[in-house]
């Protein structure tokens, strides 16, 4: 270790818990992007992660598979960083510059013809394309389930026999990938979700808990676009701290039954 260096501290517990939850093994990494951008910013990233899980993950840069949920918050930690702070961070070598005999050689090789940036379509563009879309005739679309996250803290419950009434409203999305258009404002549109009453007894209770939890409904949409309504039919009702509690209980039981080697 150098002398201009510190010694790493040890992850804090709060920093433990993080990685457990994500099943994240390289524990120093995070306490470093802790120790960088501080534990408040932290939160968020963590808070963030859990919520582009629970809405199916986040894709590696080639599209191949899908991030681990620690590779979502390295990433969306690696946004807010410069590259030198970045380099030392990650333990990243910093590029070699060309040697004379290898920018000798860029320069005589032929440069293709530079094209301009490419932009995201506009919203007038997405506009016309929803438009287009919306006008192809039934038998020449192909057939698909479609199944949407709702990640909220409900304020208006109505109750039913044998299911509650959740009503919601929209709030703006996180960062998304690069490349998509702006997302419209919906300022008067509402979410209505149908939740059974064996499913919503045990979230309900968990937001009762603690003020700060939050509803992670996963459904089937039907839309009113004249109402403006998006109505959600449940398939699965629960919370972001009974998912993290559900995930440290199997943390904990992995720990203590390791799987045998094979």
């Amino acid at each position: 270790m150098s002398e201009e260096e510190p010694r790493e501290r040890q992850p804090s517990e709060r920093i433990r818990e993080m990685a457990r939850s994500l099943h994240e093994p390289k524990v120093g990494l995070l306490q470093r992007l802790a120790d960088k951008i501080g534990m408040e910013k932290m939160e968020e990233f963590y808070q963030r992660t859990l919520e582009l899980e629970a809405a199916g993950g986040m894709p590696t840069a080639n599209g191949k598979r899908r991030r681990t949920a620690g590779g979502v918050l390295f990433q969306l930690t690696r946004e807010i960083l410069t590259p030198r702070e970045r380099r030392k961070i990650f333990r990243e070598k910093k590029p070699k510059p060309a040697t004379p005999a290898q920018s000798a050689e860029r320069k005589r090789a032929p440069q293709p013809p530079s094209s301009p940036a490419l932009q995201p379509p506009t919203t007038e563009q997405v506009a016309a394309a929803l438009k287009a879309a919306a006008s192809i005739p039934a038998e020449k679309k192909g057939q698909a389930i479609m199944k949407v996250t709702v990640i909220g803290r409900p304020k208006q419950v109505k109750r039913m026999d044998t299911c509650v009434l959740v009503v919601l409203a929209p709030k703006a999305p996180g960062a998304l990938p690069r490349g998509l258009p702006p997302v419209p404002e919906v300022t008067n549109a509402t979410i209505a979700v149908f939740i059974a009453n064996k499913q919503w007894t045990k979230a309900e209770a968990a937001l009762k808990q603690d003020p700060s939890d939050e509803l992670i409904v996963e459904g089937y949409p039907v839309n009113d676009p004249k109402n403006q309504i998006t109505a959600v039919w449940a398939q699965s009702c629960t919370t972001k701290l009974l998912q993290r509690a559900l995930r440290q209980s199997k943390t904990a039981t992995e720990a203590e039954h390791p799987p045998a080697d094979s």
